[in-house]
């Protein structure tokens, strides 16, 4: 039962979980004979990413392949990160063929089953890699209970899109963006309105994209509010700090009225229309909406309490290496991860998605220097690395994700108060972990 209830959070959870100054170079394959096809290790990948991220993931696969003659990896799409996680879990338990390497959402959870080799088994090798030099919240993003589990590949951040023509049609400054959270219900209060005079808004100033767990959890840590407690025994999301924070979001929907309540869905499309004049979401949109838009599209870092420092949750995928009793099978799929998350294989995907790069000292790599000249926007989210965070990875996470979500839209329509709806996000929670225990 216990496992069962395992399983059902993390995939339910997981699917929304939707972050070296060096040229980069197309590695060069090994001159000599060709391998036998007894000399080569074969080894399957399964990844979440699809369109032009996917094509990226692919591009990096084949670039690996061309330059290691003596192993070749077969990658598969296998559907979102809620998708990959369940067809993992379910092999796990049916005792089914796994890959040899994955990349999920959610990783480190996995680490209980036995089923993936700590990550740190091979950083820290003889081929392993100088972990400081990537940030150190997106190692935390990749651990639970103390260990080090998965290893950082596509990660992204929250940021806060907004529509420079409708800012210049309010009388706000285009190159000021709002930075506090009350800066964001002045401006919203000038971009919500009425254009055609019916009486209803058809402009509005704020919104959030769907996954509003990750942006209200990121004001409640702004506020000094903790996620979960150090034992991970119980959430703690209910206290007089978080309850401060999801007030104000209360308010920005029925007080200040510059959010509409529970059309987070919309939100994205009612951006990208020009009908909306700020949208809080994830970095990893910005190629696609930079493209789409009609009107001319501005970044900026996610707002914070006034005279406090931002906090940007950590999003996005990690790889993992599964068990085998074949050292060199697991030599193979490190040498594998060890290319793709490298910073020739970070700057390849970080300037072919809205991914950023995990590395401390990426915004001086040459070939990155040229990329943002031209594309902008970009910049925003990697210097807002300096403010990293990760959320505790525990094993109600998905369970978490979805109690406040809830949380969320019940003070939106008025259901419930904020410490009414904390408090009853936290019961269920805290009821999962014991369950769990």
């Amino acid at each position: 039962m216990k496992r069962n209830l395992l399983l059902i959070g993390l995939v339910l959870g997981l699917a929304l979980l939707s972050a070296c100054g060096r040229e980069q170079s197309e590695p060069t394959p090994t001159a000599g004979a060709e391998p036998t096809e007894e000399q080569v290790i074969t080894l399957e990948f399964w990844y979440a990413l699809s369109g032009k991220t996917g094509e990226a993931v692919e591009a990096l696969v084949e670039q690996f392949n061309a330059s290691h003659p003596n192993i070749h990896v077969n990658a598969t799409y296998q559907g979102s990160y809620g998708e990959i996680m369940g067809k993992v879990w379910n092999a796990i338990y049916a005792e089914q063929t796994l890959p040899q390497v994955a990349h999920l959402g959610g990783a480190p959870l996995l680490g209980k089953t036995g089923a993936i080799v700590p990550i740190t088994d091979f950083t820290e090798g003889a081929n392993g890699i100088d972990r400081s030099q990537i940030y150190d919240a997106f190692w935390e993003y990749n651990s639970a209970g103390g260990q080090i589990w998965s290893m950082p590949f596509n990660n992204s951040v929250p940021v806060l899109y907004y529509n420079r023509d409708l800012f210049a049609a309010a009388g706000l400054d285009p190159d000021r963006p709002p930075t506090t959270w009350d800066e964001v219900i002045e401006y919203g209060q000038a971009l919500t309105q009425d254009t055609d005079g019916n009486g209803e808004v058809d402009q509005w100033g704020f919104n959030t994209h769907r996954d509003t767990h990750w942006y209200i959890s990121a004001m409640f840590l702004e506020n000094g509010a903790q996620i979960v407690n150090e034992e991970q025994t119980e959430v703690l999301y209910n206290s007089p700090e978080a309850v401060e924070m999801l007030q104000l979001w209360g308010d920005m929907v029925n007080k200040y009225q510059i959010m509409p309540p529970a059309q987070h869905k919309e939100a994205k499309g009612d951006f990208l229309a020009g009908k909306l004049g700020m949208l809080l979401r994830s970095c990893a949109g910005i190629p696609s909406a930079a493209e789409e838009v009609t009107f001319d599209l501005g970044v900026a870092p996610i707002p914070a309490i006034a005279g406090r420092d931002p906090v940007e949750p950590v999003g996005g995928g990690s790889l993992v290496i599964f068990r085998s009793d074949d050292q060199a099978i697991l030599d193979a799929a490190w040498e594998f991860v060890k290319f793709m998350t490298s910073p020739d294989g970070s700057l390849h995907l970080s300037t072919h998605s809205g991914y950023v790069p995990i590395y401390k000292d990426a915004l001086e790599w040459p070939d990155l220097q040229v990329y943002l000249e031209e594309h902008p926007l970009q910049r925003v989210p990697i210097e807002a690395l300096q403010y990293s965070y990760a959320i505790p990875v525990f094993p109600a996470l998905g369970t978490s994700d979805g109690a406040l979500r809830q949380a969320v839209e019940k003070v939106e329509l008025g259901a419930a108060t904020p410490q009414e709806a904390l408090d009853e996000a936290k019961a269920v929670v805290d009821k999962n972990i014991a369950e769990q225990q």
